[in-house]
């Protein structure tokens, strides 16, 4: 079990339903503020791990993992060729990271509603989750349905419309392939939003005693479910987009959300830095010892049933390095811009297919310089959308949803005036509170998307 250190506890949680020792808790000075602090759940930190998940997925997108493209192009000594590709390679499992956080999130916001309010409003937090994830989603899928008389290289059928609007878009890659679309990422979204629909109701009527066998059973399914796909030699896509396959770091999140709740771990910055590079470097294992992200040829046998839990790990040691690291010492991660980064990454992920597309028709050639260029101006294009869709799409749903919120997960007042400030120096005016295709040497992308 992981230790909590209560002497560094975050300022973010002072209320007894953060630890349940009253002793420990600062005394608020009237009722209500007590009220909004017990009912208050943010840390900084997480917003910036989101951005890293992000971050991880785009490397994978845009730097080529393919020895061969280096080789050719003499642009690497070919010892670090190897080191290279293992990273792109290790992006891919950003999406982990991402179904870690979320489930983390998510299983400590309802525990504290159910501590709060004595039970779990279901049909509240169902529609709290609409207004997050809809409008952005359902606007997407719009967008790439039209692209395609824009640009003739993308292809988005009904099948798939039909299985994003049903919100099961990773079942259709399975049985129908990839689209080559910018829509492509949006499998994820739909894994999330499988668990969202069931695990409230699970929680809502589960004794928080048989939470931890709920999560061995889960760990359980999920590499019995692998082990029938592996030897019944189906391809990747089978398990890469198996909502019960990949279940391991939803469930690892469950769990690091149980034994840490509101708290932080008493990890030394030293053990937590420790922890991030081990995490890290099994991630870059995996990617240099298995083919997971091969889609399109049969599934490793060892690859999968011992990647793929290796890969889950690491994302459960990135999250619980991150809980509390600026007490620790680590409050550059709680930069503002970070954080609002952090705060955009739903858009960073959904849209930054499409601002790789657009970068890809800016520059054509295959040279070093303008790779650079392409990767640079789809970064930037990305983080403009992104923006442009959280302030004037997003933002109004957000505030909508903050009515239905019983436990309070966006940032303070205070938090978005120091944002605020950061934004109108770097000229981006004041603050109103996954993978695509590989680049080929060819200058065209693969269709193995995420």
């Amino acid at each position: 079990m992981i230790s909590v250190d209560s002497a560094q506890r975050s300022s973010y949680f002072s209320s007894p339903v953060d630890t349940g020792e009253s002793s420990l808790i600062k005394r608020a000075p009237d009722a209500n503020l007590a009220q909004q602090q017990s009912q208050r759940f943010y840390r900084p930190e997480l917003d910036t791990l989101r951005f890293f998940a992000f971050f991880a997925v785009f490397i994978f997108h845009i730097v080529p993992n393919d020895a061969f493209f280096y080789q050719s192009h003499h642009f690497l000594f070919p010892a670090i060729v190897p080191i290279v590709c293992a990273v792109a390679g290790a992006g891919a499992y950003g999406v982990d990271l991402f179904f870690a956080l979320s489930a983390f999130l998510i299983t400590t916001l309802l525990i504290r509603e159910e501590a709060v309010r004595g039970t779990i409003d279901t049909s509240a937090f169902y529609v709290r989750r609409i207004l997050r994830i809809w409008p952005l989603y359902f606007f997407f899928i719009a967008v790439a349905a039209l692209v395609p008389f824009w640009d003739r290289t993308q292809h988005l059928g009904w099948p798939f419309i039909v299985g994003y609007l049903l919100l099961s878009g990773n079942w259709i890659y399975i049985f129908l392939g990839l689209p080559h679309s910018i829509a492509g990422p949006l499998w994820s979204v739909s894994i999330e939003e499988q668990f969202y629909l069931v695990w409230p109701l699970a929680l809502r009527r589960l004794p928080r005693c048989r939470l931890v066998f709920v999560v061995i059973g889960l760990l359980l399914l999920a590499n019995v479910v692998r082990a029938w796909l592996v030897c019944s030699h189906v391809l990747g896509a089978a398990i890469e987009y198996n909502t019960v396959a990949r279940i391991d770091p939803i469930a690892l999140g469950i769990l690091v959300a149980y034994f840490l709740g509101s708290e932080a771990p008493a990890l030394s910055l030293f053990r937590r830095a420790v922890l991030v590079i081990a995490s890290l470097a099994l991630w870059c294992l995996v990617a240099s010892r298995t083919s997971l992200n091969a889609q399109t040829e049969v599934a490793p046998i060892m690859g999968t049933l011992i990647g793929r839990p290796l890969v889950a790990l690491g994302a459960a040691g990135l999250l619980v390095a991150a809980i509390g690291a600026p007490s620790a010492g680590a409050r550059a991660i709680t930069y503002p811009w970070l954080t609002y980064l952090g705060r955009i990454s739903y858009g960073l992920y959904v849209y930054h297919a499409a601002g790789l597309l657009l970068a890809g028709h800016l520059f054509h050639t295959n040279s070093v310089k303008a790779f650079g260029a392409f990767a640079l101006t789809g970064f930037v294009l990305t983080v403009c959308f992104s923006a442009v869709s959280y302030r004037w799409l997003e933002t109004p749903f957000l505030k909508l949803k903050e009515r239905f919120a019983v436990v309070r997960s966006r940032p303070t007042s205070g938090s978005l005036n120091k944002l605020n400030e950061v934004l109108t120096i770097m000229g981006a005016g004041p603050f109103s509170p996954m993978r695509f295709n590989n680049f080929q040497s060819s200058g065209s992308f693969s269709r193995e998307t995420i």
